[in-house]
């Protein structure tokens, strides 16, 4: 007979692969169960962006939380997990942006105002069509596999237990209390009191087929073109732009500046992976030359396009919810930056896990 956990994972994207290590850390028997192989899902596709700053302090605050976590992760892991230090631009109102710099001062990160001169002096080689914006210079970008491999494997090194190629058909609920006792697979049932659903993607489906509701969740396209100037860029910063609805960091490989505009376009779970298009590409550039001029003449060298969880929730939803059995926690809807996010929700779960 397999011996219960304390601690059953559904999901080894960046926000179960967290969740694993800090539980494992914490002392706690887990299991990390994924159906496919680390890193095929919407977090192999993110551009693992690490940033603070947000229009409002409690996502901030939870920002930070990443931001001083995966910097502690690069430095530990002596290389295994590069952090790509690239600095990074928010662009807002600057009412907003001094009150974001303030902020991130409680939080213990470093963070400056630039000008359009001193913008131009940052990044001589990248016209940037601003007045103002917040700079994190310690903020970048990581890799997906290697940090996730990291928080996998030092979790099994705890005692932890890791299965892939394993589906998920079911939670298990004892019919009396309420509250969950497992979980059936394609490799039969494994017991816990507690089950995380942190499925990506598929999160929203899982539970409309087990539980009859979406508590919210719904899936959206995310693109992200690649374009790229006369010269390829040695360096550029990851950034946001709340103004124009902006997102998007450097590609070191290519030397292209990755560019996403939202879709709005919501898809069904099983959608991940699609085709871009280059329709949007085209609505991308237009959005984009306003703040980096010279995208205009830059050239579509590529583009990703995948479905990512949305939530209304300001952070996504996380936690048990109302309606759902005793010992199910959901950890999903980060609307795109879960990366960013999974530290905080991999604490936030901690703490309701142990001090139950």
């Amino acid at each position: 007979m397999r011996k219960p956990f304390d601690v059953i994972i559904v999901g080894a994207g960046i926000i179960g692969a967290t969740c694993f290590n800090v539980l494992s850390a914490a002392g706690k028997r887990c299991l990390l169960i994924d159906d496919r192989q680390l890193g095929s899902g919407v977090t192999g596709a993110s551009g693992c962006i690490v940033r603070v700053a947000h229009a409002s302090q409690q996502a901030t605050r939870a920002a930070a939380q990443g931001y001083h976590f995966y910097r502690r992760l690069a430095h530990d892991s002596q290389g295994q997990v590069p952090f790509a230090q690239t600095g990074y631009l928010h662009f807002a109102e600057p009412h907003a942006l001094a009150e974001m710099q303030g902020w991130l001062e409680q939080e213990g990160v470093d963070a400056q105002l630039l000008d359009a001169e001193a913008l131009a002096r940052q990044y001589p080689t990248m016209p940037i069509a601003a007045e103002l914006a917040l700079f994190e210079p310690g903020s970048g970008y990581m890799e997906a596999k290697p940090t996730l491999q990291y928080l996998v494997r030092s979790s099994i090194d705890r005692g932890g237990i890791y299965h892939d190629a394993v589906k998920v058909h079911a939670i298990r609920v004892d019919p009396v209390s309420r509250q969950a006792i497992g979980v059936l697979t394609s490799n039969g049932n494994y017991e816990a009191p507690r089950v995380i659903v942190a499925m990506g993607n598929g999160t929203s489906e899982f539970l409309i087929r087990q539980f009859g509701h979406s508590f919210g969740l719904w899936n959206q396209h995310i693109q992200v073109t690649r374009f790229k100037g006369e010269r390829a860029l040695a360096s550029a910063p990851c950034f946001i732009d709340d103004t124009h609805q902006l997102n998007g960091r450097w590609c070191a490989l290519t030397g292209g500046f990755y560019v996403g505009y939202p879709t709005g376009q919501r898809v069904p779970a099983s959608q991940g992976y699609v085709a871009a298009e280059q329709s949007h590409a085209q609505l991308t550039r237009e959005q984009g030359q306003r703040r980096f001029p010279w995208l205009q003449a830059a050239s579509v060298e590529g583009a990703l396009c995948h479905s990512d969880c949305y939530s209304e929730q300001p952070i996504g939803l996380l936690g048990e919810q109302p309606g759902l059995p005793g010992g199910v926690l959901v950890a999903s809807g980060f609307s795109g930056g879960g990366f960013k996010m999974a530290p905080h929700v991999a604490s936030q779960l901690a703490d309701v896990i142990t001090q139950g």
